[in-house]
């Protein structure tokens, strides 16, 4: 933030600007050691006048057309800043509450998936957020397309974001279940008790009759209570996806 842009931010929302410098110097300039002692006396100072944690947090949108957000380096420090901001009284995490409202205002336009992801968090997360998951969610929206492309399981994301990934997996999977297009029956239609799994899907037939009998031999129905399932081989040139018997059996 110049000059020129501090000056006016200074007016409109004092304590935000003048926080959001002040930070800036902090961890722009300093070693590690002296990083950590500066953000604890910044950190002290706002916290000694009362209801100040609170009017800054709600500067943030006011400060923010103050900023060069397309600077990357000066985006990452406003995104750091803005979970300095959360955390009250010097905690390491921050509530739910207060992680997705400033989510949904320093990541507003820049993550496709962001209503999505404070919806999850909201409904599943049982514990405040920690920094790491914090700084781990703005490489996630930059390297994960809306489809979930530029994902790797390999790489090392918080539990939170993997569990995420694995709902919307499940979430994009039954919509394409429920396609008029691609619908496509479950194997526990065809028997009792088996669940549809990865990799299980069976195209429904494309005109199936359901008044035809099926006729099956003698030799088919003493093999299904006779053999072992684990046994029984999908046969590659049955229509229907019917299981058959080895046919030594």
């Amino acid at each position: 933030m110049g000059s020129d842009g501090f000056a006016v931010a200074a007016t409109a929302c004092p304590a935000a600007a003048e926080a959001f410098a002040k930070y800036c110097g902090i961890v722009s300039g300093c070693t590690n050691a002296k990083t950590r002692q500066g953000l604890v006396e910044l950190s002290q100072a706002i916290g000694g006048i009362e209801g100040l944690w609170d009017a800054i947090f709600a500067d943030i949108p006011k400060l923010m057309p103050f900023i060069d957000l397309e600077d990357v380096s000066l985006f990452n420090f406003f995104y750091d800043f803005a979970f300095f901001i959360c955390r009250e009284n010097g905690q390491k995490s921050i509530t739910i509450q207060r992680a997705v409202a400033a989510w949904r205002i320093v990541l507003n336009g820049r993550f496709r998936l962001l209503d999505r992801w404070c919806n999850f968090v909201e409904k599943y997360q049982r514990h405040n957020i920690s920094e790491d998951t914090w700084q781990q969610l703005l490489a996630f929206s930059r390297c994960v397309n809306e489809d979930l492309e530029g994902y790797d399981p390999r790489g090392a994301w918080p539990v939170l974001i993997d569990d995420f990934v694995e709902q919307m997996h499940r979430i994009y999977h039954y919509s394409d279940c429920s396609s008029p297009m691609e619908s496509q029956c479950s194997i526990s239609s065809t028997f009792r008790g088996l669940d549809l799994l990865p990799g299980s899907k069976r195209k429904c037939r494309t005109h199936f009759n359901p008044n035809e009998d099926v006729e099956l031999s003698d030799s088919f129905t003493r093999s299904v209570h006779l053999t072992p399932l684990k046994r029984l081989k999908e046969s590659s040139g049955t229509r229907y996806g019917v299981w058959e018997s080895h046919q030594e059996l």
